[in-house]
């Protein structure tokens, strides 16, 4: 008899130990998902997303919304960025605050549409479709473009196929040599950079080369007007030659078709 009334007080306590668990359990889950709920995400490092896209993204997982979750997600899961993102980092300010630090992906250039600058990146794709005209980026000129898609490759025609090639693999060597063009012109015979009063005739190829020509030759030259021939200038040629006064002229608006 007092073996059967000890059991019944063990198997008593275990009830309470396993309810008080799953209670214990409860609690922890309920402040788990109230004290990590989002309910603000402070953007940084975006210029021409903005915030509340960066914001959508980020939340297109409804679980995201779990400001713990989130941050193990997109710091140790692969997932795939917007076109417009070359890297992000999110962490916590507070159990209820995400910081999203975004890297956009380099601009390259930018053409006009109209009332339109459209930018885009190195491979070509639209970044940005917007009225403002933003510093520090070369305009490109004699592209033939008649529409653009955001987050998709810029349209270009067949004919303009080649020279929009090189433009991209030129754009990598300017930003080695740390060189910001006013403007860029895609001509028939080559590619032209526009700095100041001076205009650089690149030609068509050895690109890395040639613009590693061009700082220490712009700032010997100073204030002069002209334009700096560099077409030839490669491995088997060292010729340079400067034209004072002499500016070609091209359409000062991207054409469309």
């Amino acid at each position: 008899m007092e073996g059967t009334e000890k059991k019944r007080h063990i198997r008593k306590r275990t009830i309470y130990a396993v309810i008080l668990a799953v209670m214990l359990i409860c609690l922890v889950m309920i402040v788990f998902l109230l004290l990590f709920q989002v309910r603000r995400i402070d953007v940084k490092g975006n210029e021409y997303l903005s915030s509340q896209e960066v914001a959508d993204w980020l939340q297109e997982d409804d679980l995201a919304q779990n400001s713990l979750y989130a941050v193990i997600k997109y710091n140790l899961t692969d997932y795939e960025l917007m076109p417009a993102m070359e890297e992000v980092k999110v962490g916590m300010k507070n159990p209820w605050t995400l910081e999203v630090t975004v890297t956009e992906k380099r601009i390259a250039g930018y053409i006009t549409m109209g009332d339109d600058a459209v930018y885009f990146d190195k491979d070509g794709i639209v970044l940005a479709v917007t009225t403002e005209w933003w510093d520090n980026v070369p305009r490109i000129d004699g592209l033939s473009v008649d529409q653009v898609t955001l987050y998709k490759e810029l349209p270009v025609s067949e004919e303009n196929r080649q020279i929009f090639s090189s433009l991209l693999e030129m754009s990598q060597s300017l930003k080695q040599s740390d060189l910001s063009p006013d403007r860029i012109v895609c001509g028939g015979d080559g590619l032209y950079l526009f700095f100041g009063n001076v205009c650089v005739s690149l030609g068509d190829s050895n690109f890395s080369d040639r613009i590693a020509q061009i700082p220490p030759i712009l700032e010997k030259l100073g204030d002069q007007t002209g334009t700096l021939h560099l077409e030839n200038y490669g491995e088997s040629s060292t010729t340079v030659s400067f034209r004072r006064d002499e500016i070609p002229q091209f359409e000062s608006q991207t054409e469309e078709q």
